[in-house]
């Protein structure tokens, strides 16, 4: 997806609306269909990290799956091209 985007200022959003916690509820129950939870903010830095070439960085951090935030908003991570 990073190959696609505009450079300087493309965004990638991740979005789910029920948050993070439901879907590691989701994965618990059915770990065939939902075989893993969301990227954490650390997970989204090791993978870009290790992924310079994309030339993303994480420019709003997903809340912990265990928050009130994720509770109230959602997941929401935004990468920006670079």
């Amino acid at each position: 997806a990073a190959e696609v985007l505009r450079s300087n200022g493309g965004k990638i959003v991740v979005v789910h609306a029920q948050g993070a916690m439901h879907v590691l509820g989701q994965h618990q129950a059915n770990p065939v269909m939902v075989n893993r939870g969301l990227p954490t903010t650390k997970e989204w830095n090791e993978m870009l990290d290790d992924h310079k070439e994309w030339g993303l960085s994480l420019e709003y951090e997903p809340a912990d799956p265990r928050s009130d935030r994720d509770l109230k908003e959602g997941y929401l991570a935004v990468l920006t091209k670079n």
